[in-house]
C-alpha cells in the first residue's frame, strides 16, 4: 500500500517549466497595454489641462476603461488557472486514495504517462487559446489605438488647412495693405512735388503781381497827368469856343450891318460902283475869316481828341 502511495505521489508533485511556461502567456501584451494606457491617460491629462472639448476625450476613457477590463479579465485567468491546477492536483490525491481503497490494479503505471501526455497537450491547448485572445485583444487594441492616431490625424488636417486658409488670408491682407503703402506713398511724392512745384508758382505769382502792381501805379499816374491835361484842354476848348462863339455872333452882327447899309445905299439909289465892290470884298474877306475860325475851331477839337485817345491807349497798356 505504501508502494502505491509512493507511486501515486507524483501527482503532488509541481510541473516542470516547460509545463509552467503558459502561466505567463496570459500575461503576454500586458506590458504593451500598459504602456498605451499610460499614453492615453498623459493625452487625456493634456487635453485637460488645455481645456479641449473635442470629440476624443469620450473616446480616450472608453479606451481606457476596455485596456483595464482586458487587463483584469487575464490576471483573473492566471488566478482562475492556478486554481484549477491546485483543484486537480486534490482530485488527483482523492483519485489515488479511493483506487488504493479499492484496489486498482498494478497497471496504474502505464496509464499515469499517457495521463501527464494528455494534460500536458492540455494545457499547451490553454496555453495557445490565451495566446490567441491575448493576441486578439492586443490587435483590437492596437487597431482602437490606430483609430485613435487616425482621428488625431484627421484633426491636425483640419488645423493644418484652417491654418493655411488662415495664412492665405493673411498674406491676401498683407498684399492689400502693401499695395495701400504704395499708393499712400505714391501720393505723398505727389503732394510734396504739388507743395514744392506751388512754392515756385507762387513766387512767380508774387514777382508777376509785383510787375503788374508797379505798372498800375504807373498807370495811375498816367492816368491822372492825362486827367490833369484833358482837363486843362476841356477848359481852353471851352475858352476858345466861348471866343469862337463871341467872334461868330460879331461876324453875324457886321454882315447884318453890311446888309442894312448896301439895302440902304440901293434904296437912296446911290451910285457908288467903288463903294458897293469895297463892300463886296469886305464882304469876301468876312466870310474868308469865318470860315478860317470854323476851320480853327475843328482842328483844336480833332487834336484834343487824339490827345485824350493816346492818353487812354497809354493806360491800358
Amino acid at each position: 500500500m505504501s508502494s502505491l502511495r509512493v507511486n501515486s505521489f507524483h501527482d503532488f508533485v509541481p510541473p516542470s517549466t516547460s509545463e509552467q511556461s503558459y502561466d505567463d502567456s496570459a500575461l503576454e501584451g500586458v506590458a504593451a497595454n500598459f504602456k498605451l494606457l499610460l499614453k492615453l491617460i498623459q493625452d487625456h491629462k493634456d487635453a485637460c489641462n488645455k481645456g479641449s472639448t473635442d470629440g476624443l476625450r469620450m473616446l480616450r476613457v472608453a479606451t481606457m476603461m476596455t485596456i483595464l477590463d482586458n487587463v483584469r479579465t487575464r490576471f483573473q485567468k492566471c488566478q482562475s488557472f492556478g486554481d484549477k491546477r491546485s483543484l486537480k492536483s486534490k482530485l488527483r490525491r482523492c483519485y489515488t486514495d479511493i483506487k488504493l481503497t479499492s484496489n486498482v490494479p498494478k497497471d496504474k503505471k502505464q496509464h499515469e504517462p499517457m495521463m501527464d501526455e494528455k494534460e500536458r497537450l492540455k494545457s499547451q491547448l490553454n496555453a495557445s487559446l490565451v495566446a490567441r485572445k491575448s493576441l486578439e485583444v492586443m490587435c483590437s487594441s492596437l487597431g482602437k489605438e490606430k483609430e485613435i492616431m487616425a482621428a488625431e490625424l484627421s484633426k491636425n488636417v483640419h488645423e493644418l488647412n484652417e491654418m493655411e486658409d488662415l495664412i492665405n488670408e493673411l498674406r491676401e491682407q498683407n498684399e492689400c495693405l502693401v499695395e495701400r503703402l504704395h499708393g499712400c506713398c505714391i501720393e505723398q511724392k505727389d503732394r510734396n512735388y504739388n507743395r514744392n512745384g506751388g512754392k515756385q508758382r507762387n513766387v512767380a505769382l508774387q514777382d508777376r503781381n509785383r510787375a503788374l502792381s508797379e505798372q498800375l501805379l504807373r498807370s495811375l499816374d498816367g492816368y491822372q497827368s492825362m486827367k490833369r491835361k484833358w482837363k486843362n484842354a476841356y477848359e481852353d476848348n471851352t475858352a476858345i469856343r466861348s471866343t469862337l462863339e463871341e467872334i461868330g455872333a460879331k461876324i453875324k452882327s457886321g454882315f447884318n450891318r453890311i446888309h442894312r447899309l448896301s439895302e440902304q445905299i440901293a434904296s437912296e439909289n446911290m451910285s457908288l460902283v467903288d463903294v458897293q465892290e469895297e463892300i463886296v470884298e469886305l464882304e469876301h474877306t468876312f466870310e474868308s475869316f469865318e470860315m478860317l475860325v470854323a476851320k480853327h475851331g475843328q482842328m483844336e477839337c480833332v487834336k484834343l481828341k487824339r490827345e485824350i485817345n493816346g492818353d487812354k491807349s497809354s493806360v491800358l497798356a
